[in-house]
């Protein structure tokens, strides 16, 4: 498929954003459907978002004041995209915004990475009213057995029924289970539990898991008491495959952490694909996982990105082929040097969402939304939403009234040297800013 369809490109520069502007200086065109920026001095990204009960949205980036380290940046906005609060977290050293998740009672729980003096990243780990005040917080880093201090990167909190999961990578491989280790490693699956106060599991928990080189946990979903999934990418070499290519990976977990010989792989022989959403697909719409992310046609560089879609059932069989329905790229030519960035969601209607970022229409790095129907198969044209610079993609979601809100960062005035901001755009379903 080639992009075509509608082109948004949004000339930032023309609507007045400087460096001291704000929301409250840009004309809101609607409140059923908009484009806003939020941030003032310095770049502000958009990574994630959620709704909370009452409709109002809260936004999670981060925010790097001129000659400053980055920090947590929360935007607690009504449900028509005017701010009512802004918040920032963090340290000496920069953050990295992750997830957001709304938990069963009532808070907020957010994820990122924390950088240290020595440039490794520990986790960061928090809980927050529906207001944004703090409640509890962590901070969590590892040491290998030469006690040297290494790097992790949380990239998504799951909830359980005593508390969260974080998920990502760490370079200790140190911390696997007893076996054999890969010449050459690099990095393991880390999938760290927490109670719901924030304390760390007991190390009758198993950390982390690392049958390839390279081996990331990207989401952990708790079927029941005793089983989790999970959801990630490694280049353990596949059945059938004449190289250490990168795929899904999916396996369960046991009530310890704990893996065993079942396992699941996606994608093609000879081309890198690397997980990056997991969507749970509603009920009435058959339910199960869907899982989305970026395929390269060579692997080990990022030439020739496209969306790699893999829908999953319920309740999985393991070393089956009988758990996936048509795992496919989506043929969207999305360009070269293109991050792992996807952002899905499962439609309450029907199909679901993809957001990703994309390279081929220009020079710049443009925003990508797409719908597929639940065969995968296109419910509507690929849409770009640009700026006049680099743009990166955040999280697509659904409003319980079929519109959609689409977050991000976009850079403002000239492209290599504008500053970045939050951005948040309203839609119809159809992903089109009309009624």
């Amino acid at each position: 498929m080639r992009l075509r369809g509608i082109i948004l490109f949004l000339s930032l520069s023309a609507l007045g954003l400087s460096s001291c502007d704000n929301t409250s200086t840009i004309e809101d065109p609607s409140n059923s459907f908009f484009i806003k920026f939020y941030g003032a001095d310095g770049d502000q990204t958009g990574n994630d978002l959620v709704v909370l009960p009452d409709g109002t949205i809260m936004m999670f980036g981060t925010t790097r004041p001129t000659g400053k380290k980055s920090q947590w940046y929360l935007v607690k906005l009504d449900a028509n995209g005017h701010v009512l609060k802004e918040m920032t977290f963090g340290g000496l050293y920069d953050e990295e915004a992750r997830d957001i998740e709304l938990t069963a009672d009532g808070r907020i729980v957010v994820v990122g990475n924390s950088y240290t003096a020595n440039g490794d990243r520990d986790i960061l780990l928090m809980t927050l009213t529906l207001d944004g005040a703090k409640i509890d917080s962590t901070l969590v880093g590892y040491k290998n057995k030469a006690n040297q201090a290494t790097d992790e990167d949380a990239l998504s909190v799951s909830l359980t029924n005593d508390g969260f999961i974080v998920s990502g990578s760490t370079s200790n491989t140190d911390l696997k289970p007893t076996g054999s280790t890969p010449l050459n490693d690099t990095r393991d699956a880390l999938h760290a539990r927490f109670f719901n106060d924030l304390t760390v599991y007991p190390p009758t928990w198993t950390l982390t898991q690392g049958p390839g080189t390279l081996d990331v946990a990207v989401k952990v979903i708790q079927v029941n008491n005793s089983q989790f999934y999970l959801f990630g990418y490694s280049n353990s070499l596949v059945p059938g495959h004449p190289t250490n290519d990168i795929n899904y990976w999916v396996f369960p977990l046991g009530p310890n952490g704990d893996a065993n010989n079942q396992v699941l792989f996606i994608g093609n022989p000879n081309t890198d694909e690397l997980l990056s959403s997991v969507a749970i697909a509603p009920a009435q719409t058959g339910g199960g996982y869907i899982l989305s992310g970026i395929t390269y046609t060579t692997p080990g560089t990022t030439n020739a990105g496209d969306v790699y879609i893999a829908r999953l059932r319920n309740s999985l069989v393991f070393n089956a082929l009988d758990n996936q329905t048509s795992p496919k790229s989506l043929s969207l030519n999305l360009g070269n040097g293109l991050p792992n960035n996807t952002s899905s969601y499962a439609s309450r209607q029907s199909g679901f969402y993809v957001l990703t970022d994309e390279r081929s229409f220009n020079d710049n790095q443009n925003w990508l939304l797409t719908k597929w129907n639940t065969d995968v198969t296109t419910a509507f044209q690929p849409i770009v939403f640009g700026g006049e610079g680099l743009d990166d993609c955040g999280k697509v979601e659904e409003l319980p009234d079929g519109r959609l809100l689409i977050l991000g960062t976009m850079r403002t005035g000239k492209p290599d040297a504008g500053e970045m901001k939050m951005t948040l755009i309203k839609v119809n379903s159809d992903g089109k800013l009309a009624k």
